[in-house]
Protein backbone atom coordinates (compact mmCIF):
# COMPACT_ATOMS: atom_id res chain seq x y z
CA UNK A 1 0.00 0.00 0.00
CA UNK A 2 1.24 3.30 -0.90
CA UNK A 3 2.40 6.15 1.74
CA UNK A 4 -0.32 8.27 0.45
CA UNK A 5 -3.17 5.42 0.76
CA UNK A 6 -2.05 4.83 4.51
CA UNK A 7 -2.20 8.41 4.94
CA UNK A 8 -5.31 8.81 4.03
CA UNK A 9 -6.63 5.55 5.66
CA UNK A 10 -5.26 6.71 9.00
CA UNK A 11 -6.89 10.69 8.69
CA UNK A 12 -9.93 9.20 7.60
CA UNK A 13 -9.95 7.11 11.07
CA UNK A 14 -8.86 9.87 13.14
CA UNK A 15 -11.86 11.72 12.17
CA UNK A 16 -14.48 9.31 12.49
CA UNK A 17 -12.82 9.04 16.24
CA UNK A 18 -13.40 12.66 17.08
CA UNK A 19 -17.44 13.03 15.29
CA UNK A 20 -17.30 9.81 17.64
CA UNK A 21 -16.02 11.02 20.20
CA UNK A 22 -17.81 14.46 20.96
CA UNK A 23 -20.99 12.30 20.24
CA UNK A 24 -20.04 10.27 23.38
CA UNK A 25 -19.41 13.33 25.45
CA UNK A 26 -22.54 14.84 24.66
CA UNK A 27 -24.70 11.84 25.76
CA UNK A 28 -22.20 10.46 28.11
CA UNK A 29 -23.41 13.92 30.27
CA UNK A 30 -27.32 12.97 29.70
CA UNK A 31 -27.05 8.84 30.19
CA UNK A 32 -26.34 6.81 33.26
CA UNK A 33 -27.40 3.59 34.73
CA UNK A 34 -27.21 4.97 37.96
CA UNK A 35 -30.80 6.81 36.89
CA UNK A 36 -32.41 3.41 37.67
CA UNK A 37 -32.50 4.21 41.25
CA UNK A 38 -32.90 0.46 42.60
CA UNK A 39 -30.49 -2.56 43.43
CA UNK A 40 -30.67 -6.00 42.62
CA UNK A 41 -29.44 -9.49 43.73
CA UNK A 42 -29.57 -12.94 42.31
CA UNK A 43 -32.65 -15.57 43.30
CA UNK A 44 -32.12 -19.17 42.71
CA UNK A 45 -33.30 -18.70 39.36
CA UNK A 46 -30.46 -16.95 37.40
CA UNK A 47 -33.04 -15.10 35.27
CA UNK A 48 -34.52 -13.86 37.94
CA UNK A 49 -33.26 -10.63 40.22
CA UNK A 50 -35.11 -9.04 43.56
CA UNK A 51 -35.12 -5.68 43.80
CA UNK A 52 -32.85 -4.87 47.24
CA UNK A 53 -33.38 -1.38 48.21
CA UNK A 54 -35.06 1.53 46.40
CA UNK A 55 -33.11 5.04 46.16
CA UNK A 56 -35.28 7.48 48.50
CA UNK A 57 -36.77 10.07 46.17
CA UNK A 58 -35.16 8.84 43.11
CA UNK A 59 -36.56 7.20 39.45
CA UNK A 60 -37.29 3.85 40.53
CA UNK A 61 -39.68 4.86 43.87
CA UNK A 62 -41.11 7.48 41.79
CA UNK A 63 -42.09 5.05 38.93
CA UNK A 64 -43.62 2.48 41.50
CA UNK A 65 -40.54 0.46 42.13
CA UNK A 66 -40.28 -1.77 45.36
CA UNK A 67 -37.59 -3.51 47.51
CA UNK A 68 -38.72 -7.10 47.11
CA UNK A 69 -40.01 -6.67 43.69
CA UNK A 70 -38.80 -9.69 41.24
CA UNK A 71 -37.88 -8.96 37.73
CA UNK A 72 -37.80 -11.72 35.03
CA UNK A 73 -34.98 -10.72 32.77
CA UNK A 74 -36.14 -13.18 30.11
CA UNK A 75 -39.56 -11.79 29.88
CA UNK A 76 -38.29 -8.36 28.85
CA UNK A 77 -38.28 -7.40 25.35
CA UNK A 78 -34.91 -7.06 24.25
CA UNK A 79 -34.47 -3.51 23.99
CA UNK A 80 -36.02 -2.54 27.14
CA UNK A 81 -33.36 -5.41 28.39
CA UNK A 82 -30.40 -3.62 27.22
CA UNK A 83 -32.03 -0.06 28.74
CA UNK A 84 -32.32 -1.33 32.02
CA UNK A 85 -28.80 -2.93 32.35
CA UNK A 86 -26.57 -0.67 29.81
CA UNK A 87 -28.76 3.03 30.64
CA UNK A 88 -31.16 5.41 29.79
CA UNK A 89 -31.89 9.31 28.57
CA UNK A 90 -32.80 11.06 31.62
CA UNK A 91 -36.96 10.85 31.70
CA UNK A 92 -36.65 7.88 29.16
CA UNK A 93 -39.22 6.12 29.47
CA UNK A 94 -39.23 2.02 29.99
CA UNK A 95 -42.27 -0.31 30.24
CA UNK A 96 -41.64 -3.69 31.91
CA UNK A 97 -43.55 -5.80 34.97
CA UNK A 98 -42.64 -6.75 38.29
CA UNK A 99 -43.88 -9.79 40.01
CA UNK A 100 -45.00 -8.46 43.41
CA UNK A 101 -46.62 -10.62 46.20
CA UNK A 102 -47.47 -13.24 43.40
CA UNK A 103 -48.90 -11.08 41.08
CA UNK A 104 -47.69 -9.20 38.00
CA UNK A 105 -47.65 -5.87 38.16
CA UNK A 106 -47.38 -3.10 35.42
CA UNK A 107 -44.25 -0.38 35.75
CA UNK A 108 -43.86 2.65 33.72
CA UNK A 109 -40.77 3.51 34.40
CA UNK A 110 -39.52 7.05 33.90
CA UNK A 111 -35.40 7.63 34.05
CA UNK A 112 -34.07 10.43 36.57
CA UNK A 113 -32.89 13.41 35.20
CA UNK A 114 -29.15 14.08 33.84
CA UNK A 115 -26.38 13.00 36.30
CA UNK A 116 -23.61 15.44 37.29
CA UNK A 117 -20.23 16.64 34.93
CA UNK A 118 -17.72 14.59 36.58
CA UNK A 119 -13.98 15.87 36.47
CA UNK A 120 -12.25 12.62 35.29
CA UNK A 121 -14.91 12.60 32.76
CA UNK A 122 -14.10 15.69 31.48
CA UNK A 123 -10.70 15.35 31.63
CA UNK A 124 -10.72 11.87 29.79
CA UNK A 125 -12.67 13.78 27.02
CA UNK A 126 -10.25 16.46 26.16
CA UNK A 127 -7.13 13.92 26.76
CA UNK A 128 -8.80 11.99 23.75
CA UNK A 129 -9.18 14.81 21.67
CA UNK A 130 -5.24 15.30 22.41
CA UNK A 131 -4.88 11.71 21.49
CA UNK A 132 -6.33 12.19 18.26
CA UNK A 133 -4.90 15.43 17.16
CA UNK A 134 -1.60 14.16 17.83
CA UNK A 135 -2.26 10.72 15.91
CA UNK A 136 -3.76 12.47 12.77
CA UNK A 137 -0.55 14.79 12.73
CA UNK A 138 2.27 12.00 13.10
CA UNK A 139 0.24 10.34 10.19
CA UNK A 140 -0.05 13.40 8.13
CA UNK A 141 3.14 13.92 8.71
CA UNK A 142 4.93 10.48 9.05
CA UNK A 143 3.05 7.91 6.89
CA UNK A 144 5.89 6.25 5.41
CA UNK A 145 6.88 5.64 9.16
CA UNK A 146 5.61 1.98 10.08
CA UNK A 147 6.07 3.15 13.92
CA UNK A 148 4.31 5.90 13.33
CA UNK A 149 1.59 4.34 11.64
CA UNK A 150 1.38 1.85 14.70
CA UNK A 151 1.42 4.39 17.14
CA UNK A 152 -1.32 6.45 15.56
CA UNK A 153 -3.67 3.66 14.91
CA UNK A 154 -3.38 2.53 18.56
CA UNK A 155 -4.45 6.23 19.92
CA UNK A 156 -6.93 5.93 17.57
CA UNK A 157 -8.47 2.99 17.69
CA UNK A 158 -8.39 3.31 22.02
CA UNK A 159 -10.38 6.46 21.23
CA UNK A 160 -13.09 4.76 19.07
CA UNK A 161 -13.38 1.78 21.27
CA UNK A 162 -14.46 4.03 24.45
CA UNK A 163 -17.21 5.74 22.26
CA UNK A 164 -18.74 2.30 21.75
CA UNK A 165 -18.14 0.75 24.25
CA UNK A 166 -21.28 -0.92 26.77
CA UNK A 167 -22.23 2.27 29.06
CA UNK A 168 -21.84 4.52 25.72
CA UNK A 169 -25.40 5.77 23.77
CA UNK A 170 -24.94 6.96 20.43
CA UNK A 171 -28.73 6.71 18.96
CA UNK A 172 -32.03 6.44 20.21
CA UNK A 173 -31.93 2.96 18.68
CA UNK A 174 -31.03 -0.04 21.51
CA UNK A 175 -30.20 -2.30 18.31
CA UNK A 176 -28.07 0.02 16.77
CA UNK A 177 -26.76 0.30 20.03
CA UNK A 178 -26.10 -2.82 20.38
CA UNK A 179 -24.41 -3.25 17.14
CA UNK A 180 -21.80 -0.37 17.61
CA UNK A 181 -20.98 -2.04 21.50
CA UNK A 182 -19.84 -4.62 19.89
CA UNK A 183 -17.80 -2.71 17.29
CA UNK A 184 -16.27 -1.08 20.44
CA UNK A 185 -15.81 -4.18 22.24
CA UNK A 186 -13.70 -5.75 19.63
CA UNK A 187 -11.75 -2.21 19.32
CA UNK A 188 -11.40 -2.64 22.97
CA UNK A 189 -9.19 -5.86 23.12
CA UNK A 190 -7.54 -4.38 19.18
CA UNK A 191 -5.95 -1.75 20.24
CA UNK A 192 -3.81 -3.26 23.67
CA UNK A 193 -1.80 -5.71 21.48
CA UNK A 194 -0.75 -2.75 19.62
CA UNK A 195 1.92 -1.84 21.91
CA UNK A 196 3.68 -5.32 21.22
CA UNK A 197 3.67 -4.28 18.28
CA UNK A 198 5.30 -1.04 18.16
CA UNK A 199 7.75 -2.75 20.56
CA UNK A 200 8.68 -4.95 18.07
CA UNK A 201 9.68 -2.78 15.69
CA UNK A 202 12.44 -2.17 17.83
CA UNK A 203 15.55 -3.51 18.56
CA UNK A 204 15.55 -5.81 15.94
CA UNK A 205 16.02 -9.09 15.26
CA UNK A 206 13.52 -10.22 18.18
CA UNK A 207 14.21 -13.08 20.10
CA UNK A 208 12.42 -15.87 20.77
CA UNK A 209 11.12 -14.40 24.14
CA UNK A 210 9.81 -11.34 22.68
CA UNK A 211 8.05 -13.18 20.02
CA UNK A 212 6.50 -15.53 22.26
CA UNK A 213 4.80 -12.51 24.67
CA UNK A 214 3.81 -10.87 21.34
CA UNK A 215 1.90 -13.82 20.18
CA UNK A 216 0.20 -14.41 23.67
CA UNK A 217 -0.80 -10.38 23.73
CA UNK A 218 -2.76 -11.05 20.54
CA UNK A 219 -3.99 -14.49 21.79
CA UNK A 220 -5.49 -13.30 24.89
CA UNK A 221 -6.90 -10.19 23.53
CA UNK A 222 -8.67 -12.11 20.62
CA UNK A 223 -10.29 -14.47 23.46
CA UNK A 224 -11.67 -11.45 25.55
CA UNK A 225 -12.75 -9.62 22.33
CA UNK A 226 -14.84 -12.88 21.82
CA UNK A 227 -15.95 -13.27 24.86
CA UNK A 228 -17.13 -10.24 25.49
CA UNK A 229 -19.42 -10.08 21.83
CA UNK A 230 -20.92 -13.60 23.06
CA UNK A 231 -22.10 -11.62 26.12
CA UNK A 232 -23.29 -9.08 24.33
CA UNK A 233 -25.10 -11.20 21.99
CA UNK A 234 -26.81 -13.40 24.84
CA UNK A 235 -27.67 -10.47 26.70
CA UNK A 236 -29.94 -9.42 23.73
CA UNK A 237 -31.51 -12.10 23.46
CA UNK A 238 -32.57 -12.75 26.95
CA UNK A 239 -30.42 -16.04 27.19
CA UNK A 240 -28.09 -14.50 29.91
CA UNK A 241 -29.36 -13.85 32.82
CA UNK A 242 -28.37 -9.87 34.57
CA UNK A 243 -25.26 -8.81 34.05
CA UNK A 244 -25.29 -5.50 35.65
CA UNK A 245 -24.37 -4.25 39.14
CA UNK A 246 -22.33 -7.07 39.77
CA UNK A 247 -25.56 -9.53 39.32
CA UNK A 248 -25.56 -12.50 37.15
CA UNK A 249 -23.00 -15.29 36.42
CA UNK A 250 -20.06 -13.40 37.06
CA UNK A 251 -16.17 -13.87 35.20
CA UNK A 252 -12.96 -13.07 37.20
CA UNK A 253 -12.47 -9.55 35.64
CA UNK A 254 -8.56 -10.24 36.27
CA UNK A 255 -8.56 -11.93 32.83
CA UNK A 256 -8.73 -8.43 31.18
CA UNK A 257 -5.64 -7.35 33.01
CA UNK A 258 -3.87 -9.99 31.02
CA UNK A 259 -3.39 -8.70 27.24
CA UNK A 260 -2.42 -5.15 29.28
CA UNK A 261 0.10 -7.02 31.07
CA UNK A 262 1.87 -8.96 28.16
CA UNK A 263 1.65 -6.10 26.07
CA UNK A 264 3.93 -4.09 28.74
CA UNK A 265 5.80 -7.23 29.22
CA UNK A 266 6.64 -6.69 25.30
CA UNK A 267 7.34 -2.74 25.87
CA UNK A 268 9.69 -3.76 28.61
CA UNK A 269 11.50 -6.60 27.06
CA UNK A 270 12.04 -4.34 24.25
CA UNK A 271 14.03 -1.42 26.33
CA UNK A 272 16.05 -4.07 27.53
CA UNK A 273 17.12 -5.14 24.05
CA UNK A 274 17.85 -1.77 22.62
CA UNK A 275 20.87 -0.21 22.99
CA UNK A 276 22.24 3.34 22.56
CA UNK A 277 20.52 6.24 20.46
CA UNK A 278 17.45 4.21 19.71
CA UNK A 279 17.24 3.03 23.19
CA UNK A 280 17.23 6.61 23.98
CA UNK A 281 14.56 7.07 21.66
CA UNK A 282 12.24 4.56 21.85
CA UNK A 283 12.01 5.78 25.50
CA UNK A 284 10.56 8.50 25.15
CA UNK A 285 7.55 6.98 23.79
CA UNK A 286 6.95 3.49 24.80
CA UNK A 287 7.24 4.79 28.90
CA UNK A 288 4.33 6.80 28.76
CA UNK A 289 2.13 3.92 26.82
CA UNK A 290 3.46 1.79 29.31
CA UNK A 291 1.94 4.04 32.55
CA UNK A 292 -1.10 4.21 30.17
CA UNK A 293 -1.86 0.47 30.10
CA UNK A 294 -1.17 0.05 33.81
CA UNK A 295 -3.63 2.60 34.76
CA UNK A 296 -6.01 1.04 32.10
CA UNK A 297 -4.89 -2.26 33.50
CA UNK A 298 -6.51 -0.88 37.32
CA UNK A 299 -10.33 -1.06 35.72
CA UNK A 300 -9.75 -4.84 36.09
CA UNK A 301 -7.54 -5.63 39.29
CA UNK A 302 -9.23 -2.81 41.77
CA UNK A 303 -12.64 -4.56 41.49
CA UNK A 304 -11.53 -8.03 41.23
CA UNK A 305 -9.92 -8.32 44.84
CA UNK A 306 -11.90 -5.70 46.66
CA UNK A 307 -15.27 -7.30 47.89
CA UNK A 308 -18.41 -7.28 46.12
CA UNK A 309 -20.44 -4.78 48.42
CA UNK A 310 -17.62 -2.22 47.25
CA UNK A 311 -17.72 -2.98 43.79
CA UNK A 312 -19.30 0.53 42.87
CA UNK A 313 -17.51 2.91 44.78
CA UNK A 314 -14.24 0.71 43.75
CA UNK A 315 -15.38 1.23 39.57
CA UNK A 316 -15.37 4.69 40.43
CA UNK A 317 -11.93 5.10 41.69
CA UNK A 318 -10.28 3.20 38.75
CA UNK A 319 -12.27 4.88 36.31
CA UNK A 320 -10.85 7.79 37.57
CA UNK A 321 -7.28 6.73 37.93
CA UNK A 322 -8.03 5.23 34.41
CA UNK A 323 -9.18 8.49 33.02
CA UNK A 324 -6.40 10.58 35.03
CA UNK A 325 -3.43 7.82 33.15
CA UNK A 326 -4.95 8.64 29.65
CA UNK A 327 -3.81 12.23 30.31
CA UNK A 328 -0.13 10.84 30.87
CA UNK A 329 0.03 9.21 27.27
CA UNK A 330 -0.35 12.22 25.35
CA UNK A 331 1.92 14.64 27.95
CA UNK A 332 4.64 12.31 27.88
CA UNK A 333 4.07 11.73 23.96
CA UNK A 334 4.16 15.38 23.12
CA UNK A 335 6.96 16.26 25.33
CA UNK A 336 8.95 14.06 23.56
CA UNK A 337 7.64 15.26 20.31
CA UNK A 338 8.93 19.01 21.14
CA UNK A 339 11.62 18.42 23.50
CA UNK A 340 13.41 14.81 22.60
CA UNK A 341 12.57 15.27 18.80
CA UNK A 342 11.41 11.72 18.77
CA UNK A 343 10.18 10.34 15.13
CA UNK A 344 11.48 13.07 13.08
CA UNK A 345 8.24 14.25 12.41
CA UNK A 346 9.11 17.91 11.35
CA UNK A 347 6.97 19.93 13.73
CA UNK A 348 8.43 23.38 14.01
CA UNK A 349 7.90 24.81 17.32
CA UNK A 350 7.70 28.88 17.24
CA UNK A 351 9.04 30.09 20.08
CA UNK A 352 7.35 33.73 19.90
CA UNK A 353 3.87 31.84 19.79
CA UNK A 354 4.73 29.78 22.95
CA UNK A 355 6.07 32.96 24.82
CA UNK A 356 3.19 35.00 23.32
CA UNK A 357 0.52 32.46 25.16
CA UNK A 358 2.89 32.96 28.04
CA UNK A 359 2.65 36.29 28.46
CA UNK A 360 -1.45 36.55 27.82
CA UNK A 361 -1.85 34.08 30.77
CA UNK A 362 0.97 36.11 32.95
CA UNK A 363 -1.17 39.49 32.39
CA UNK A 364 -4.42 37.75 32.51
CA UNK A 365 -3.55 36.25 35.56
CA UNK A 366 -2.79 40.31 37.12
CA UNK A 367 -5.60 41.39 35.54
CA UNK A 368 -7.66 38.54 37.59
CA UNK A 369 -5.54 39.50 40.92
CA UNK A 370 -6.29 42.84 40.68
CA UNK A 371 -9.77 42.70 39.90
CA UNK A 372 -9.80 40.20 43.48
CA UNK A 373 -8.09 42.75 44.52
CA UNK A 374 -10.50 45.76 43.49
CA UNK A 375 -13.70 44.24 44.00
CA UNK A 376 -12.43 43.63 47.76
CA UNK A 377 -11.46 47.41 47.98
CA UNK A 378 -15.07 48.57 47.72
CA UNK A 379 -15.96 47.08 50.83
CA UNK A 380 -13.18 49.14 52.41
CA UNK A 381 -12.90 52.84 53.05
CA UNK A 382 -11.56 55.61 50.90
CA UNK A 383 -8.54 55.87 52.16
CA UNK A 384 -7.81 52.28 52.54
CA UNK A 385 -8.79 51.83 48.87
CA UNK A 386 -6.38 54.49 47.88
CA UNK A 387 -3.31 53.00 49.86
CA UNK A 388 -3.72 49.10 48.76
CA UNK A 389 -4.57 49.96 45.45
CA UNK A 390 -1.34 52.46 45.41
CA UNK A 391 0.77 49.57 46.71
CA UNK A 392 -0.77 46.81 44.55
CA UNK A 393 0.15 48.84 41.67
CA UNK A 394 3.66 49.31 42.44
CA UNK A 395 4.06 45.96 43.16
CA UNK A 396 1.87 44.52 39.71
CA UNK A 397 4.30 46.82 37.98
CA UNK A 398 7.91 45.59 39.50
CA UNK A 399 7.18 41.82 39.57
CA UNK A 400 5.31 41.49 35.96
CA UNK A 401 8.85 41.42 34.50
CA UNK A 402 10.36 39.29 37.21
CA UNK A 403 7.19 36.22 36.47
CA UNK A 404 7.87 36.43 32.93
CA UNK A 405 11.59 36.12 32.71
CA UNK A 406 10.98 33.04 34.94
CA UNK A 407 8.37 31.61 33.22
CA UNK A 408 10.03 32.03 29.75
CA UNK A 409 12.94 30.33 31.08
CA UNK A 410 11.24 27.27 32.32
CA UNK A 411 9.28 26.85 29.03
CA UNK A 412 12.20 27.83 26.97
CA UNK A 413 14.20 24.95 28.73
CA UNK A 414 11.23 22.63 28.63
CA UNK A 415 10.68 22.97 25.51
CA UNK A 416 13.89 23.98 23.48
CA UNK A 417 16.40 21.34 25.97
CA UNK A 418 16.78 19.27 23.25
CA UNK A 419 18.54 22.38 20.60
CA UNK A 420 20.10 23.63 23.26
CA UNK A 421 21.41 20.52 24.02
CA UNK A 422 22.82 20.44 20.29
CA UNK A 423 24.22 23.69 20.41
CA UNK A 424 26.41 22.72 23.24
CA UNK A 425 28.00 19.77 21.30
CA UNK A 426 28.20 21.61 18.29
CA UNK A 427 30.61 24.22 20.78
CA UNK A 428 32.19 21.89 22.25
CA UNK A 429 33.27 19.94 19.24
CA UNK A 430 34.45 23.54 17.99
CA UNK A 431 36.87 23.54 21.14
CA UNK A 432 38.09 20.10 20.15
CA UNK A 433 38.85 20.69 16.35
CA UNK A 434 41.90 22.11 17.61
CA UNK A 435 43.79 19.03 18.64
CA UNK A 436 42.52 16.90 15.96
CA UNK A 437 46.04 16.13 13.67
CA UNK A 438 44.49 14.39 10.84
CA UNK A 439 42.61 16.31 8.58
CA UNK A 440 40.41 13.90 6.80
CA UNK A 441 39.35 12.78 10.43
CA UNK A 442 38.44 16.50 11.10
CA UNK A 443 36.51 17.12 7.89
CA UNK A 444 34.28 13.81 8.51
CA UNK A 445 33.91 14.54 12.71
CA UNK A 446 32.46 17.99 11.15
CA UNK A 447 29.89 16.71 9.01
CA UNK A 448 28.86 13.60 11.51
CA UNK A 449 28.39 16.21 14.28
CA UNK A 450 26.07 18.69 12.06
CA UNK A 451 24.12 15.93 10.80
CA UNK A 452 23.47 14.69 14.55
CA UNK A 453 23.29 17.73 16.01
CA UNK A 454 21.88 20.40 13.54
CA UNK A 455 19.56 17.53 12.21
CA UNK A 456 21.04 18.73 8.74
CA UNK A 457 19.97 16.76 5.71
CA UNK A 458 23.61 16.95 4.54
CA UNK A 459 26.52 19.01 5.52
CA UNK A 460 29.69 19.18 2.62
CA UNK A 461 32.99 20.71 3.27
CA UNK A 462 34.49 22.50 0.07
CA UNK A 463 37.96 23.54 0.56
CA UNK A 464 40.01 25.96 -1.62
CA UNK A 465 42.75 23.48 -3.40
CA UNK A 466 45.47 26.19 -4.66
CA UNK A 467 44.43 26.11 -7.89
CA UNK A 468 41.44 29.16 -7.78
CA UNK A 469 38.71 26.81 -7.21
CA UNK A 470 37.21 25.30 -3.95
CA UNK A 471 35.61 21.17 -4.12
CA UNK A 472 35.35 22.27 -8.05
CA UNK A 473 33.43 25.88 -7.88
CA UNK A 474 35.29 28.70 -9.45
CA UNK A 475 36.94 31.19 -7.03
CA UNK A 476 34.70 33.98 -8.60
CA UNK A 477 31.68 31.99 -7.91
CA UNK A 478 29.06 34.42 -6.10
CA UNK A 479 28.67 32.47 -2.71
CA UNK A 480 32.64 32.12 -2.94
CA UNK A 481 33.05 36.03 -3.82
CA UNK A 482 30.40 37.01 -0.81
CA UNK A 483 31.98 34.35 1.40
CA UNK A 484 35.71 35.81 0.76
CA UNK A 485 34.20 39.59 0.84
CA UNK A 486 32.23 39.68 4.16
CA UNK A 487 33.36 36.72 5.42
CA UNK A 488 29.60 35.82 7.08
CA UNK A 489 26.71 33.34 7.47
CA UNK A 490 25.47 33.09 3.39
CA UNK A 491 21.57 32.08 2.52
CA UNK A 492 22.56 30.58 -0.73
CA UNK A 493 19.00 30.70 -2.03
CA UNK A 494 18.36 33.65 -4.49
CA UNK A 495 21.80 33.12 -5.80
CA UNK A 496 23.25 31.91 -8.94
CA UNK A 497 26.28 29.04 -7.15
CA UNK A 498 27.10 26.16 -8.23
CA UNK A 499 27.01 24.98 -4.37
CA UNK A 500 24.17 22.86 -3.28
CA UNK A 501 22.50 23.11 -0.31
CA UNK A 502 20.52 25.85 2.72
CA UNK A 503 23.52 27.75 3.61
CA UNK A 504 27.49 28.13 3.58
CA UNK A 505 29.41 29.12 6.62
CA UNK A 506 32.87 30.94 6.06
CA UNK A 507 35.78 29.11 6.97
CA UNK A 508 38.42 31.89 7.65
CA UNK A 509 42.24 31.91 8.80
CA UNK A 510 44.39 34.48 8.93
CA UNK A 511 41.92 36.63 7.10
CA UNK A 512 41.47 34.57 3.91
CA UNK A 513 38.71 31.63 2.98
CA UNK A 514 40.36 28.43 3.49
CA UNK A 515 36.80 27.02 2.41
CA UNK A 516 33.19 26.79 3.06
CA UNK A 517 31.15 24.27 5.16
CA UNK A 518 28.04 23.81 3.41
CA UNK A 519 24.40 22.70 5.01
CA UNK A 520 21.10 21.22 3.53
CA UNK A 521 18.01 21.95 4.65
CA UNK A 522 17.23 20.24 7.93
CA UNK A 523 15.69 16.93 7.73
CA UNK A 524 12.71 18.00 9.93
CA UNK A 525 11.97 20.67 7.75
CA UNK A 526 12.79 23.45 10.39
CA UNK A 527 14.56 26.51 10.15
CA UNK A 528 17.83 26.87 11.33
CA UNK A 529 17.73 29.05 15.04
CA UNK A 530 20.06 32.20 15.34
CA UNK A 531 22.02 30.61 18.13
CA UNK A 532 22.32 27.46 16.77
CA UNK A 533 23.44 29.25 13.50
CA UNK A 534 26.45 31.02 15.73
CA UNK A 535 27.48 28.05 16.95
CA UNK A 536 28.08 26.11 13.34
CA UNK A 537 29.92 29.81 12.60
CA UNK A 538 31.86 29.37 15.25
CA UNK A 539 32.51 25.39 14.17
CA UNK A 540 33.27 26.87 11.07
CA UNK A 541 35.94 29.43 11.79
CA UNK A 542 37.72 26.83 14.22
CA UNK A 543 37.46 24.01 11.83
CA UNK A 544 38.76 26.40 8.87
CA UNK A 545 41.65 27.80 11.14
CA UNK A 546 43.14 24.22 12.27
CA UNK A 547 42.62 22.67 8.76
CA UNK A 548 44.60 26.06 7.54
CA UNK A 549 47.51 24.71 9.83
CA UNK A 550 47.37 21.11 9.17
CA UNK A 551 46.98 21.37 5.29
CA UNK A 552 50.17 23.16 4.49
CA UNK A 553 53.68 22.33 4.48
CA UNK A 554 57.26 23.86 3.38
CA UNK A 555 57.11 22.64 -0.39
CA UNK A 556 60.05 20.58 -1.48
CA UNK A 557 62.76 23.09 -3.24
CA UNK A 558 62.14 26.05 -1.03
CA UNK A 559 64.91 27.82 0.67
CA UNK A 560 66.00 26.48 4.10
CA UNK A 561 65.06 30.12 6.04
CA UNK A 562 61.80 30.02 4.34
CA UNK A 563 60.65 26.29 4.84
CA UNK A 564 61.87 27.12 8.93
CA UNK A 565 59.81 30.58 8.27
CA UNK A 566 56.73 28.82 7.49
CA UNK A 567 57.27 26.01 10.27
CA UNK A 568 57.77 28.68 13.05
CA UNK A 569 54.60 30.03 11.17
CA UNK A 570 52.43 26.73 11.76
CA UNK A 571 54.01 26.35 15.03
CA UNK A 572 52.64 30.32 16.04
CA UNK A 573 49.49 29.45 14.27
CA UNK A 574 48.72 26.72 16.49
CA UNK A 575 49.71 27.97 19.57
CA UNK A 576 47.39 30.84 18.92
CA UNK A 577 44.42 28.34 18.23
CA UNK A 578 44.81 26.52 21.26
CA UNK A 579 45.00 29.14 23.48
CA UNK A 580 42.40 31.30 21.96
CA UNK A 581 40.19 27.41 22.87
CA UNK A 582 41.50 27.45 26.05
CA UNK A 583 40.35 31.45 26.81
CA UNK A 584 37.19 30.92 25.01
CA UNK A 585 36.58 27.97 27.44
CA UNK A 586 37.44 29.55 30.70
Amino acid sequence: MSVSSWRAILLAFCCCAAVLNAITLVTDSIQSSSALGFQVSRTADPAVVRVDAVDPGGAAQASGVRAGDLINVRDLAPAERLRLLVGVYPHEKIAFAVVRGGARVPIDFVAGGPPPWRWDTILWSFSSFWMLAFAAFIAWRRADSVQARVLSALLTSYVTSSALLPGTRLSPSPLADAVTMAIGWALNWAWVPLLATYASLAAQPMSSLRRALTALAYASAGVLAIFGIVRLVTLWNGSLPWVAQGVGPEWNMTYGAIPYALAVGCAWVALAAARGEERSRITWVIAPLMIFYITEMMLYLVPAILPTEQHGDALIAAYGFANLGSVLAPVGMTYALLNRRVLDIGFALNRVAIFSGVSIVVVGAFMLFEWAIGAWLQQQSHTTSLVVGAVVALLLGFSIKFVHDRVEHVLDRVFFRKRHEDEEAIRRFAREAAFVTDPALLVNRTIDVLERHADASFARVALGNGNATYAGVSENDPAIVALRTWHRKLDLHGIGTQFEGEFAYPMVSRGRLVGALLLGPKRSQESYAPDESDAIEDLAHHVGGVLDVLGHSAPSGDDPVLAELKAMRRAIADGFSSLRSELERS
